[in-house]
């Protein structure tokens, strides 16, 4: 890991407007140049138990020499779906995740699940991550559009996430490089089910600071309605 801290973040998590916990979790080091956010699920509080083996583990995994940060995530994988088995209440919980590392000037994106990965550039807002869903699926096989995709009654249905009763989970990955002015957003479905992408472009262009920027994409979702937890982090050049 590098230890320039060549990347500033600001984040947040906030339960929603119908929910009565969040399940959400975000981790955030700037120094060492790492960033999670993590989605829940699972009865009663299991889900957030989940969400945070991993902002608590999988950062002191990445750390260890020797590893891929596959193996890493692999590891807390099999951390939670061990404590799932000790506790009656967390039987089958697991989360979702989307989390970037810095190494030197480049930023390693790594997702389980549809949490997500947008960069904003010149050219606007861009979804960088694709779904493990059900629904993206379907997509893929050009068996309904976009349009029926946001409607679609399983449209929250996962095909992959860390813990679950999956024997592995999906790990998709990608290396972007941030220019001078470009933010990378890492989100939770509770933004992005709420707010369009030209919703979630205007608010960070028109947001200086990161804080601010989060806390009103937060805010906005709500106002949409909050449906679910939602948790967002940006991250910039420093």
């Amino acid at each position: 890991m590098s230890k320039t801290s060549m990347y500033m973040a600001a984040g947040n998590s906030h339960k929603g407007m119908r929910r009565a916990t969040n399940q959400d979790a975000i981790f955030m080091d700037d120094k060492i140049g790492i960033w999670i956010v993590a989605d829940g699920m699972g009865g009663h509080n299991a889900g957030e138990v989940a969400s945070d083996i991993v902002c608590k583990y999988l950062p002191t995994e990445l750390k260890t020499p020797y590893q891929t940060v596959t193996q890493g995530i692999y590891n807390v994988h099999k951390q939670i779906q061990t404590a799932s088995r000790q506790h009656a209440l967390y039987a089958g919980m697991g989360c979702t995740i989307i989390m970037a590392i810095q190494q030197q000037q480049k930023l390693h994106i790594y997702w389980s699940g549809d949490c997500r990965a947008y960069v904003l550039c010149d050219a606007g807002l861009r979804l960088l991550s694709k779904d493990h869903s059900l629904v993206q699926n379907l997509k893929d096989s050009n068996l309904i559009d976009e349009h029926a995709a946001a409607k679609h009654p399983q449209r929250h249905l996962v095909t992959s996430c860390l813990g679950g009763r999956l024997p592995q989970p999906i790990i998709d990955n990608l290396t972007i490089t941030l220019g001078t002015d470009d933010l990378l957003l890492l989100c939770s479905d509770g933004l992005y089910n709420e707010l369009s992408l030209q919703d979630m472009q205007a608010i960070i262009k028109n947001t200086k600071d990161l804080n601010a920027s989060v806390n009103k994409l937060i805010k906005q979702a709500n106002e949409q309605g909050g449906k679910d937890n939602i948790s967002a982090v940006l991250i910039a050049k420093n």
